[in-house]
């Protein structure tokens, strides 16, 4: 069904709910949301009942779900990965890695060579390797690096133009020529897992920068020494991840930023990782035990929080119970503001007329009861 029209729907915009619209889908591209109901009478009619039409979920920061981790792929891996994401409305995901130089280039190549791929993985994000060990949180040792250009050019080269992310710190000495070099190639320069002081993080309004969630694996918010979970207090053009979790960043923290930070920038992420979407109990991520349970998912042998058994559709809802936002605002902290970091903006990420049919329908609790992306030929 490439061609159809959605009625009797709300439809979830960048700044609004809208009712009484009928939303048209010609070959799969959105071309008008329109009260003429007699003009597209023709076409085949989806009666949303009331749902809500939303744009599909992104999954910007994303190690794994379903038992499936980027870190040991089987050859049809990330297929099923699709498939267990858009179950849950999530159409659009960032494969997040360890700097494993065999792993992220094999996962590279293989999106690279397909083109069905691409249609729901724009790119990936390396969390380091150039970080600091002090703040390395779940990332393992083996996996850091101290700043090197050269390496850093290499890696770029070997994920083929994929790379669309990097965590760095920017306390490092030779950071700057890192941050540099990752803005004159399109890669976006994350700040994260550092213990550097406000005075060490580079301002610029020329490129975009973000910050790899935010408060985890970082110096703090402080009256005696600024850290970099200060930054997008003070920079509100900067991005930042902020996990919904409940488990990575407490309830008054993620109310303290709803209501105060730059809302055209915030970008709810899971960090989610092999077990997120199942029952808690034990798995294995990079070769090391792990235990998901209430408290999130965590090492088993230190209890170090390495990643979410949450993913973005349950956060969007715990969001909106928590901090009382409108289901618009949530709904674009998942699809618009992701996509505007990944540079796609022009083609998903918001319903609006030119734009792909990425599109979902939501029950009035927010789940997820109708995936409508059409799959790529």
């Amino acid at each position: 069904m490439n061609s159809y029209r959605i009625t009797k729907g709300r439809i979830i915009l960048k700044d609004s709910v809208l009712d009484h619209h009928d939303l048209i889908v010609e070959n799969n591209t959105i071309t008008a949301i329109t009260q003429d109901q007699d003009k597209y009478k023709n076409l085949e009619t989806i009666n949303a009942d009331r749902a809500y039409i939303s744009p599909g979920f992104v999954e910007q920061h994303f190690h794994g779900c379903g038992t499936y981790g980027f870190d040991i792929l089987g050859e049809s891996d990330l297929y099923h990965i699709i498939d267990f994401l858009k179950a849950r409305g999530i159409n659009t995901f960032v494969p997040t890695f360890q700097w494993n130089e065999k792993v992220v280039n094999d996962v590279a190549r293989r999106i690279k060579e397909s083109a069905f791929l691409q249609h729901y993985i724009p790119g990936i994000y390396i969390e380091g390797p150039f970080i600091n060990k002090e703040k390395k949180g779940g990332i393992s040792a083996d996996y850091i690096r101290d700043p090197d250009p050269d390496l850093l050019k290499k890696i770029i080269h070997d994920t083929r133009g994929l790379l669309k992310l990097m965590t760095i710190a920017p306390e490092k000495e030779g950071s700057r020529e890192l941050f540099d070099c990752l803005n004159q190639n399109g890669i976006v320069p994350c700040f994260g897992h550092s213990n550097c002081e406000m005075k060490d993080v580079y301002i610029t309004d020329q490129y975009k920068t973000s910050i790899t969630h935010l408060f985890n694996a970082m110096s703090p918010v402080s009256h005696q020494r600024s850290g970099l979970a200060m930054f997008p207090f003070l920079n509100r053009n900067t991005f930042f991840e902020l996990n919904g979790d409940g488990v990575h960043v407490n309830d008054e923290a993620l109310k303290m930023c709803y209501r105060n930070l730059n809302k055209e920038r915030l970008i709810l992420t899971s960090d989610a990782v092999v077990s997120a979407g199942l029952e808690y109990g034990e798995y294995v991520s990079y070769s090391r035990d792990i235990v998901s349970n209430e408290n999130g998912v965590r090492y088993k042998e230190n209890n170090v929080l390495m990643g979410s058994n949450l993913l973005v559709n349950d956060i969007v809802k715990r969001f909106v119970a928590l901090t009382g936002a409108p289901i618009w605002e949530a709904v674009r902290f998942v699809s618009c503001n992701p996509c505007v970091l990944l540079g796609i903006d022009d083609r998903k990420g918001s319903i609006e007329p030119g734009k792909e049919a990425d599109l979902i329908l939501l029950d009035q609790d927010y789940n997820v009861i109708r995936n409508l992306k059409q799959t790529a030929q």
